[in-house]
């Protein structure tokens, strides 16, 4: 069953929104489909089949007036037995527990969305067994049964012994109908209903065998005179009839199916509904989905989070800045909450909702404009990616969000300071804006102090006391600007088989002044030209290097957690507002001790 957690948590595992989306989680058609197979994987195992048990029990069977002529074991019956054949009559089946085992045709499985609102939406699955087969040690005929318990009464009654039956020409079909709900608070899965195909004019052929037959010994007492009835014919016709009875028993299986497994699964879920929102914090050693999940609340807040050192030596600075932004993310606290399910074209599966992160009890701030400015976050819209399983959008707010709490570490000011020393030079802010469909603008808002710029010699020493003197009434001479550094971002494969991102990174120095396109305060504009080109060019010296080429990122170990393997096909922009990865599920690997095994 606990496939069947991961179908739904996967399911669940998106992000409280504020106008529009800021996370949201697509999984569609073909990924569900994946998740449920391996789900049947897993639950299979390395074994060829799976068996359920019916316990031991007594079944109920009427023959209808009409038809006790046409069956020929009543008219057999009621020469030992005197019969009332004016009405209908019932008769029953007594069982030892009866084996049920099959083989699970992956290919045939299916499933189809309905009853879809914000609060969840009904999921029917079916699939196919090839072949099922039926063992059961005992099955026996009773005309009657006890008052009180699962057994034969003290009427007339004839048993099978070792009873074998395998269906044949024609797949067993089951298909069961779930209905997921959320209140809010927890989501809950109920079963609706389960049929199969055991019963009608669609039920597969039988091969029926077994042991023996027993009729136990049945006499009449006359006078103290014992006289021992012929059950021969009995005998005979319950072999000729052996069809039918089987015929029976399969029909329970597939009453057992319909009603009593329904309400066993059911009774399973009871409690075990997936919560809606969380909190995560930072595991360790985690390698499968289980333990996440059995793990997730034994964790205590880190409320003095201290980000180490950076070790940049023989790193290219995207990569130090990729790892240690991760390293952050993942030592905060997480909080993540349910707002909308939807089900777009009844096909795909959509989860929509709120994503926060908390580091050394300083929640991020998260907007809902674009661009630096009072443009609104759009309706997220994510029907034209649906040829990939997974469909991952995060807002430019919330990335922004995010940057912002990065910063609260020093982090941006530390790798700057490894890439090029420039004293008197800091770095306020980081900021994350969309262009076009392909490309992302990097805004690191920078402050120079031209007071504290260091000299390197005496006409150096001169030529910085002079700017600061110029500037004195600029703000002091503390000059600040944007620093627009555009990044385009695209999927490649690399040749360790691994998932690899490359960050083509354009100079801001291509202009001939720098750009500003999302206005952010800036008081370049009030230097003089001198000053100006001065700092410039010593700001230029120092990031060009830096700049102008393309840096590669494994991002496999960024996606593949907890068991779970992922495959992005590509990244984008999704209508000029949120970051889209787009992925496919490849594995999901449930046993950290056998990982091969699902």
């Amino acid at each position: 069953m606990r496939s069947w957690s991961l179908a739904l948590s996967l399911m669940l595992f998106s992000a409280h929104l504020f106008a529009q989306e800021q996370m949201a989680l697509r999984l569609n058609e073909n990924g569900m489909m994946k998740i449920l197979r391996m789900a049947i994987q897993y639950n299979t195992s390395s074994k060829t089949s799976r068996t359920v048990v019916i316990p031991q029990n007594i079944y109920k069977f009427t023959i209808k007036k009409e038809q006790l002529t046409s069956n020929p074991i009543i008219p057999v019956i009621n020469e030992i037995s005197d019969l009332n054949l004016n009405r209908d009559l019932d008769f029953y089946l007594n069982t030892s527990d009866i084996k049920v085992t099959g083989n699970v045709d992956e290919k045939s499985l299916k499933m189809s969305i309905s009853n879809s609102n914000d609060n969840g939406f009904d999921l029917k699955l079916s699939l196919n067994l090839p072949q099922i087969v039926v063992n059961g040690a005992r099955l026996s005929l009773c005309e009657d049964k006890a008052k009180n318990g699962k057994s034969c009464g003290s009427g007339l009654q004839a048993s099978m012994t070792n009873l074998k039956i395998q269906t044949k020409n024609r797949p067993v079909s089951l298909s069961a109908t779930l209905r997921l709900r959320t209140d809010g608070k927890v989501a809950r899965v109920t079963v609706l209903s389960v049929t199969s195909n055991l019963e009608g004019k669609n039920a597969p052929a039988m091969d029926i065998n077994f042991q023996a037959v027993t009729v136990p010994k049945i006499a009449i007492v006359i006078d103290g005179q014992e006289t021992e009835l012929d059950t021969s014919r009995l005998k005979d016709e319950i072999l000729k009839r052996k069809a039918f009875l089987a015929a029976k028993l399969m029909s329970f299986a597939a009453d057992f199916i319909t009603s009593d497994l329904a309400e066993m699964i059911n009774v399973y879920l009871v409690n075990k509904q997936v919560a809606t929102s969380y909190q995560v914090y930072r595991k360790e050693g985690l390698k499968t989905f289980n333990e996440f999940m059995s793990d997730r609340d034994s964790y205590p807040n880190r409320e003095n989070y201290v980000r180490s050192a950076i070790q940049p030596e023989g790193k290219d600075p995207m990569t130090v800045i990729m790892a240690e932004i991760s390293e952050v993310i993942r030592n905060a606290q997480v909080d993540i909450a349910l707002k909308k399910i939807s089900t777009p074209q009844n096909k795909d599966i959509e989860l929509a909702g709120f994503l926060n992160f908390v580091l050394n009890n300083r929640a991020m701030t998260i907007k809902n404009t674009l661009g630096n400015s009072n443009r609104a976050l759009p309706k997220l819209d994510l029907t034209a990616h649906r040829n990939h399983d997974i469909n991952l959008a995060i807002s430019e707010p919330l990335i922004n969000g995010a940057l912002d709490l990065v910063n609260t570490t020093g982090l941006y000011q530390e790798v700057f300071n490894a890439m090029a020393d420039v004293k008197g030079f800091s770095i306020k802010s980081i900021k994350m804006h969309f262009q076009g469909d392909k490309s992302v603008v990097a805004v690191v808002n920078a402050q120079v102090d031209l007071k504290k710029l260091q000299s390197s010699g005496f006409s150096s020493w001169i030529k910085n006391k002079l700017a600061a003197y110029l500037e004195r009434n600029n703000n002091n001479a503390v000059i600040y600007f944007p620093i627009e550094v555009q990044v385009v971002p695209t999927v490649k494969n690399l040749p360790t088989g691994g998932v690899g991102l490359d960050l083509k990174v354009l100079s801001p120095f291509n202009y001939v002044e720098l750009p500003n396109k999302f206005n952010y305060p800036s008081n370049v504009g009030n230097m003089t030209d001198i000053v100006k080109d001065g700092v410039m060019e010593q700001l230029k010296d120092n990031l060009e290097p830096y700049v102008n080429k393309t840096y590669s990122v494994d991002v496999t170990k960024f996606l593949n957690q907890s068991g779970v393997v992922f495959l992005p096909k590509a990244i984008s922009i999704n209508q000029g507002a949120y970051f889209l990865l787009n992925l496919d599920l490849v594995d999901i690997k449930f046993n950290s001790k056998n990982p091969n095994l699902r």
